[in-house]
């Protein structure tokens, strides 16, 4: 399990076929996976060691798409597999909200932002599946989403990786920083709402 963290150790040695795996599994089923620092590692890998980068994104979508698809057939039957252990224990409550709150706030646009905010990210589509949302607006909305995500986090990495050939030598320390930069977006939300409460509190 610790391996699926240790991004330079996951893409040497699995290659395509683990990155394909962690991002289609954080694309709408299992959220505690690397999903923004795995595709600007892969694109720092694709700059150092000259791989196919056009295949690279290729696949990053396709797997990005598939697992939004999947999320979105479990929102649609959440009910009958919650009463699988499994899908119990992954299926929060609480994430779910988090989504679900997302999109109530952005509207279908929010298939799009949530793609870049981690956690959201995967339970967007499993929200659109359970809110019964258009399965052809879903695909349209994800196709854009996915396309955007994988070619931006992925060619971020790459030209970084080109301009910056040494940066190689420090990928752990920027995959932290990518990491931490992700989650700013959750921070600022969790604040926002902390403060309106407390606001909600005081007035009372």
């Amino acid at each position: 399990m610790l391996h699926l963290f240790d991004l330079p150790y996951l893409i040497s040695t699995y290659g395509y076929t683990g990155i394909a795996i962690i991002v289609f599994l954080e694309s709408g089923i299992f959220f505690a996976l690397p999903g923004d620092s795995l595709l600007f590692t892969a694109g720092l890998f694709a700059a150092a060691f000259e791989l196919n980068i056009i295949f690279l994104i290729s696949l990053i979508f396709v797997s990005t798409f598939l697992g939004g698809l999947v999320g979105y057939e479990i929102g649609r039957y959440i009910n009958q597999l919650r009463k699988y252990r499994f899908f119990d224990k992954i299926l929060k409550q609480k994430h779910i909200d988090m989504a679900h709150e997302f999109f109530d706030k952005h509207g279908l646009i929010a298939i799009i932002f949530s793609r870049f905010v981690p956690i959201v990210r995967t339970f967007m589509p499993i929200v659109a599946g359970i809110a019964k949302m258009h399965y052809g607006q879903f695909i349209k909305y994800s196709i854009i989403s996915s396309a955007s995500w994988s070619t931006l986090m992925t060619l971020l990495g790459y030209f970084l990786g080109q301009v910056f050939p040494g940066i190689k030598n420090y990928i752990s320390w920027v995959v932290v920083l990518v990491i931490l930069v992700s989650v700013v977006p959750i921070v600022l939300d969790l604040w926002e709402k902390r403060k309106t409460r407390k606001n909600e509190m005081i007035e009372k």
